[in-house]
């Protein structure tokens, strides 16, 4: 392959679509490796603090997407750049100064100051796209310099993150020229929206797809944006009751009778009853439900929606609004299912292995799974991985992390063991409960395209560690909460990947 022409290699580096092929194909030699340096435009950072933000910047010059993810460094410390604070300050300043044509950043679990944003804002003509997750320490103030400053703006996305709005003012600095929206989440920002600025924005973007409101604003409001914009397909709401009234409630159900793009739908907040019900209108075309930050719902209410919902692929619900009936329920109606999330709420994971068994009996195409559970034994695992034997991504958390199978009290081996034999395509596993190093072994011989391992109980041995590393050769990422003296196993391997 040496011999080939520039253009070509270039054609074929550029039909890559993963990075880890592109990874593979920039090391044929040196040509390769400058086509791919020159043309990668996207740039995923799963850990900012591992790298320095020129050894970035300087082997790939021309990009346009930057993603940053922050996070804990505890389970090694050592291998952190030196003097790096947590914030997001050198990379913003080093994409600046070197990177005029980047378009779009994502940031999650981050400091990022209004400073940061600005800078964004006024560096980079093309800017169309900022999504912060789980970030702090800006305000309106950085945001609303994004709003009046990038007039290409297509999405803003501002996601589990800690904003105040005290002005009511701040989505004035959309300039009324600005018509290229095509994502918008506001639902983490507090303080009361004024309806005429968040109607008028949305109204003039014709290509507007997908909205998250905050939990102020009005049901009326909802169903005044709903008829400006009917090509919304994911629309995310909460509501407080005080200024709803039943009237309020019919009308967005009838509404919505008329408004068939709607595939997504995200509640939160305190959701009441009518909210709920004024959305069975759209359940048959939803295929993807988030109501894990949903609260106080009635379990019989939530369950009844769900059941409508027959055609869904996605579905994030907390345990103690489900329960074990519940998802039975989800298994006898949403046999599509693909990915379900259960999240533990306050305390109580409201769920147990009774449910995991119930939904492997019908939702036999999921692909991914999250399940936190008060109670779990060996027979739901082996259960679970005889009937879904597509599963890539499996995580289950159980209350105690060190619990034993509750009806045997063995630990965790064989059930895991099950899950990595049977779900040949596994890529991400996440192990709860009492495990020995019989798991790891387990683990070592038949997850051979695992990618990323966490195991927050522990390994009670080096010689488990070694088993994973020794036979999972794709592994990307491994969290195991070990003892110190353990830490060399890990250390003494984290080189080779």
């Amino acid at each position: 392959m040496p011999h080939l022409p520039e253009s070509m290699v270039e054609l074929i580096i550029n039909k890559l679509t993963t990075n880890r092929d592109r990874n593979s194909a920039s090391l044929v030699n040196k040509l390769w490796y400058n086509v791919d340096r020159n043309s990668r435009r996207t740039v995923y950072v799963s850990n900012c603090y591992a790298i320095s933000p020129t050894k970035v910047i300087d082997r790939f010059p021309n990009l346009r997407s930057v993603t940053l993810k922050g996070g804990s460094v505890i389970s090694y410390p050592r291998f952190v750049v030196n003097d790096w604070d947590g914030t997001v300050d050198l990379w913003i300043e080093g994409l600046c100064n070197r990177c005029p044509l980047l378009e779009k950043i994502c940031l999650k679990k981050m400091i990022v100051y209004d400073r940061n944003l600005v800078m964004i804002s006024t560096c980079f003509d093309r800017f169309k796209a900022l999504s912060l997750c789980s970030c702090s320490g800006f305000s309106v103030v950085g945001l609303s310099a994004i709003g009046s400053n990038c007039a290409n703006l297509e999405q803003l996305d501002v996601e589990r993150c800690v904003v105040t709005d005290h002005t009511r003012q701040w989505l004035r600095s959309f300039p009324e020229t600005l018509s290229s929206l095509v994502s918008l989440n506001i639902s983490c920002i507090k303080g009361i929206v004024n309806p005429t600025d968040v109607s008028q924005l949305v109204a003039r973007c014709p290509n507007l797809t997908t909205l998250s409101l905050s939990k102020t604003v009005s049901v009326d409001t909802i169903r005044r944006i709903l008829i400006k914009s009917p090509q919304l397909v994911h629309l995310g709401v909460g509501s407080t009751t005080l200024q709803n009234t039943q009237r309020s409630f019919l009308q967005l159900s009838l509404s919505l009778h008329n408004h068939k793009s709607i595939q997504s739908l995200a509640l939160f907040h305190r959701i009441p009853t009518m909210l709920i019900r004024a959305f069975y209108p759209v359940c048959m075309n939803l295929v993807f439900l988030n109501v894990r930050f949903g609260t106080s719902l009635p379990s019989i209410e939530l369950v009844n929606f769900i059941k409508q919902c027959t055609n869904l692929r996605r579905l994030w619900v907390r345990g103690v609004c489900v329960g074990d009936e519940g998802l039975e329920v989800v298994s006898n109606n949403c046999t599509l299912l693909e990915d379900l999330k259960v999240f533990q709420g306050k305390g109580d994971a409201g769920v147990t292995e009774a449910g995991l068994t119930a939904i492997s009996t019908g939702c036999k195409k999921l692909k991914t799974l999250t399940y936190c559970c008060s109670t779990m034994t060996n027979m739901a695992l082996v259960t679970f991985s005889k009937n879904c034997p597509n599963v890539t991504r499996f995580k289950l958390t159980i209350t105690d992390p060190k619990q034993p199978d509750h009806m045997t009290l063995q630990a965790f081996d064989h059930g895991f063991g099950a899950i990595v034999q049977s779900c040949k395509d596994l890529i991400k596993l996440t192990a709860s409960g009492l495990l020995t190093t019989d798991v790891f072994l387990y683990i070592g011989m038949y997850a051979e395209r695992l990618e990323v391992l966490s195991v927050p109980s522990g390994c009670e041995s080096e010689a488990g560690i070694e088993y994973v590393f020794n036979g999972c050769k794709n592994l990307k990422k491994v969290e195991i909460n070990t003892c110190s003296h353990r830490d060399d196993a890990l250390s003494a391997h984290i080189y080779e990947y």
